[in-house]
């Protein structure tokens, strides 16, 4: 059950906890590996309970705020030997395709200078110079969240990092853009860091940029652990929480901003469900984590969302869902009381007989922000960038053998677009 109240201060405790799982300290090096663990395991499924521990030692940074450096192409050009990945690649926005990095200083310690955003011309391939497709480049004074697994080491050991799979969701993770294409947020690395599950320690800075500029809309610092952020196209979102999930004594907060007021109080919302995306004005949240889909045995089974505004209210439940799409599109299967009885029937199997009768179950796509629905069966769904911002191509086959395609963008009024289909071969 969802717990979902809109308030100022700080959330209320949430419901008697179910029994807990052992917890990991940091320590030895199995020490350490073992807690990666039961943070990886603990992100892929539904909710539960844990035991909660006394605040540790931080390590903080001097931290300043966030301020932006336009850069030249010439100067993009000349530290990328210098980059280092954080998987934020090619956010379709209204105006190009956005992609972040971070710059490496001159030591060799390891450390992160600065993250560098960047938006190439629409079409632009990586084949081409980037001196010529750059459209704008700037600087942070902070660096990026890199989602990869940082190894053993103790300096990187914290508590955000062990949420790098969850952070990965291009619905719900470190870069996103709005539904209307107008705007990128990009989550940062923490300046202050919490160690041994201090989560409540943790400070860290969301930042909004203009996708049109590069230029800082905004930033605001948050504390806790950050579950996921999204976009809708007038407000920020943040689920932070006080464990690796929000439910139980992890008391998980959905945190709403104005984009038109970012320095402002945001309105507060406590969930036990996870932020897994948005629609051009909505929530969608969900009773298991978006990364509770990263196998066979699992990735197929229905699940249910909750569409819910960014003041709170409810607005409706969708059963069936099997994936969430950025823009605001799901997909679900057509007959979700089927779904859920082959998921009870075939639960824990993942041989060729049960992969074949759940791609036989019919699906569709619901478009979330114009309220229409589009069959699936047969076919597929992809996420791509089209001229206003997120898309999603729908690809099917005709009777003759014949490809059949359109396009959906989500910031229209939904409606099929089979024009400048070129835009897709090269992709």
């Amino acid at each position: 059950m969802m717990r979902h109240t809109t308030h100022a201060t700080k959330p209320t405790p949430m419901p008697t906890p179910m029994p807990s799982m052992p917890r990991h300290r940091t320590g030895s090096a199995a020490s350490r590996a073992a807690r990666a663990l039961v943070a990886a395991l603990l992100v892929s499924l539904p909710l539960s309970g844990c035991g909660s521990s006394a605040p540790k030692t931080v390590a903080t940074t001097p931290s300043a705020g966030v301020s932006v450096t336009p850069l030249s192409p010439d100067q993009v050009e000349s530290e990328r030997k210098h980059f280092s990945s954080v998987y934020v690649r090619d956010l379709p926005t209204r105006y190009g395709t956005v992609s972040a990095e971070n710059s490496l200083p001159e030591s060799d310690d390891g450390s992160l200078s600065s993250g560098v955003v960047t938006s190439d011309k629409p079409g632009s391939t990586d084949d081409e110079p980037k001196t010529k497709t750059l459209q704008w480049a700037t600087r942070l004074n902070h660096p990026i969240f890199r989602t990869s697994d940082l190894g053993d080491r103790d300096r990187d050991s914290t508590t955000q990092t062990q949420t790098y799979d969850l952070l990965k969701q291009e619905s719900s993770g470190v870069g996103v853009v709005s539904p209307d294409g107008q705007h990128i947020s990009l989550i940062l690395q923490p300046h202050r860091t919490a160690h041994d599950d201090d989560f409540s320690a943790q400070r860290t800075y969301v930042v909004v940029l203009s996708a049109e500029t590069g230029t800082l809309e905004g930033s605001v610092e948050v504390s806790g652990l950050i579950l996921g952020r999204v976009l809708t196209n007038d407000s920020l979102a943040i689920q932070t929480a006080q464990n690796y999930y929000p439910g139980a004594e992890g008391r998980g907060v959905i945190s709403v901003y104005s984009l038109s007021n970012l320095a402002g109080k945001p309105s507060t919302i406590s969930s036990d469900h996870w932020l897994i995306g948005a629609s051009r004005d909505s929530l969608l949240l969900s009773p298991y984590s978006p990364t509770a889909g990263n196998d066979w045995s699992t990735r197929l089974r229905p699940f249910t969302v909750t569409q819910m505004g960014t003041d709170g209210t409810m607005r409706r439940t969708i059963t069936g869902v099997n994936r969430v799409y950025p823009g605001g599109w799901l997909q679900r299967f057509s007959d979700p009381s089927a779904a859920a009885t082959l998921a009870a029937s075939t639960a824990g199997k993942d041989d060729d007989q049960t992969q074949a009768a759940w791609k036989a179950m019919p699906t569709q796509i619901v478009d979330l922000n114009s309220g229409s629905t589009h069959d699936l069966t047969g076919g597929r769904a992809e996420s791509v960038g089209v001229p206003t911002g997120p898309g999603l191509l729908i690809s099917h086959e005709a009777a003759d053998g014949s490809p059949q395609q359109f396009w959906l963008s989500a910031a229209d009024d939904g409606h099929p677009h089979t024009e400048n289909l070129e835009q897709f071969t090269s992709k």
